[in-house]
């Protein structure tokens, strides 16, 4: 059975090990990030914040998958918030098993009682089994993504 629950700190060791599943390009995440300190400071912010939920997914009581939800405010649409989902990641272990669809669903869900006109999120075009995991869920491509790394 899968647990969708808010992360508490002592989660961060089981985050970084699910973020270096994540990681396509970048800078490595070692699994030994949560000790360092601007680390558990970004935790503490998100934590503090009640526009962010950092999700995690438990199976018999492990941590097997994450994600981000973030609320933000906005004018357009008669000032209706919006969300974004980032950083989703379920344990290879775990995959195919219903645990990032009970993340994602909670995401969803509190999305709606945010009152958010809209949830979106950007995959790398590697993940094409995510990308038809999202599509299964509602999501539809509609936009091209533009980024810049600084």
């Amino acid at each position: 059975m899968v647990t969708v629950r808010e992360a508490v700190e002592a989660d961060l060791p089981a985050l970084m090990r699910l973020y270096v599943e994540l990681a396509i390009s970048g800078p490595p995440v070692g699994e030994d990030a949560h000790l360092q300190p601007q680390i558990r400071a970004a935790f503490a912010d998100i934590k503090r914040d009640s526009r962010q939920a950092l999700l995690v997914a438990e199976v018999d009581g492990q941590v097997a998958g994450t994600l981000a939800l973030f609320v933000l405010p906005n004018l357009s649409y008669g000032g209706a918030p919006w969300a974004v989902i980032e950083n989703v990641v379920v344990a290879s272990a775990h995959r195919r098993r219903g645990v990032g669809r009970a993340l994602m669903l909670e995401a969803i869900e509190r999305a709606r009682r945010a009152g958010c006109y809209k949830i979106q999120l950007c995959s790398n075009l590697q993940r094409r089994e995510a990308h038809a995991f999202y599509e299964s869920l509602g999501f539809k491509t509609t936009h091209r993504q533009f980024r810049m790394d600084l």
